[in-house]
């Protein structure tokens, strides 16, 4: 996509934002707590077992309608998680109500009504009581482990590898392609087969690098809901899940970038690029004036994941 405006279309569907009308875009990440991501990796591992794929659990969210705007992001894709499984037939709805009982008694939860408050319904400060999403997470997933479908240990190894081991890895990629030109070559050529080069495995995903130059500069997206190169960046940040900015930034991307601070000049064209369940992208950010004699550690200080989604750039000061 360039920054261009887009062409008429039909209505999309609920959880398709891109071009929607929006507000401003709080670019701050606050992160996730433990549900979040317990209910991540659950997610996670469910695809990977092959118990779910990811474009029914995308549809399944889509089915929840008017909920869809108004449940936060985890709270969505548990839900959707939560009626896909139903709906095949892999659990059944009485077996989560009786589980969601049993962990409310583990806890010394009452039975209480939902909050018209999405964001009461979340467990954030990771101390009292779990909250009622929380509380069909873990449901879910002991229901799944029971019919050994998914394990404790992997729920675990996943969250430990998103926690400790992805998000220091695109930096190194940017920093051996500054600094090797046949590497750089072969990665805008064949991403999955470069970064396998620095033993990392893209798994299912397609990774597409996109490079910037004076003349372009490259956007990253998910107008669906967060398709993201996780093995290079890590978990998608806050900002990049929420509303405004997957409504906006395909229309809008100049405004967009002025919102985290990126000036780009008038003469250079901003290709904004929508990444899906398949197929992800990460940036190859222009190489900062200065840095020619830097070591690949040096430069891999330089870089953040923001350089590598598009919404900013990297400069000297960020040394």
């Amino acid at each position: 996509m360039t920054d261009t405006p887009p062409i008429p279309h039909q209505r999309k569907a609920a959880h398709d934002l891109g071009g929607d009308d929006a507000g401003e875009i709080y670019s701050v990440d606050h992160g996730m707590n433990f549900w979040q991501r317990q209910a991540n990796a659950l997610r996670a591992v469910a695809i990977s077992n092959g118990v779910i794929a990811l474009d029914e659990l995308r549809r399944a969210a889509e089915d929840l309608g008017d909920d869809y705007a108004r449940l936060a992001y985890f709270e969505i894709t548990t839900t959707a998680l939560r009626n896909l499984l139903i709906e095949q037939n892999i659990i059944g709805e009485h077996d989560v109500t009786a589980k969601m009982d049993a962990i409310r008694a583990r806890f010394d939860v009452p039975d209480k009504p939902e909050s018209t408050n999405p964001h009461d319904h979340a467990h954030d400060e990771d101390e009292g009581p779990p909250g009622e999403y929380e509380i069909l997470s873990r449901a879910l997933q002991e229901l799944l482990a029971a019919k050994g479908l998914v394990g404790a240990d992997q729920i675990r190894h996943k969250i430990e590898q998103f926690d400790d081991d992805y998000p220091n890895r695109g930096a190194k990629v940017v920093a051996r392609a500054w600094n090797d030109p046949a590497f750089k070559a072969r990665l805008l050529e064949n991403g999955n087969d470069a970064v396998a080069e620095l033993g990392i495995s893209m798994e299912a995903d397609e990774l597409i690098a996109v490079e910037n130059t004076p003349d372009i500069h490259n956007l990253i997206v998910c107008t669906l809901c967060s398709c993201y190169p996780r093995s290079l960046l890590g978990m998608p940040p806050t900002w990049y899940k929420s509303r405004n900015y997957r409504s906006r930034v395909v229309h809008e991307p100049r405004s967009v970038l002025a919102e985290f601070g990126t000036e780009i000049a008038g003469n250079v064209t901003i290709r904004v690029h929508d990444s899906n369940a398949d197929m992800r992208y990460v940036v190859l950010p222009m190489r900062p004036e200065g840095t020619e004699d830097w070591t690949e550690e040096q430069l891999e200080k330089l870089l953040s994941r923001d350089h590598l989604v598009g919404v900013t750039t990297p400069m000297l000061d960020d040394a």
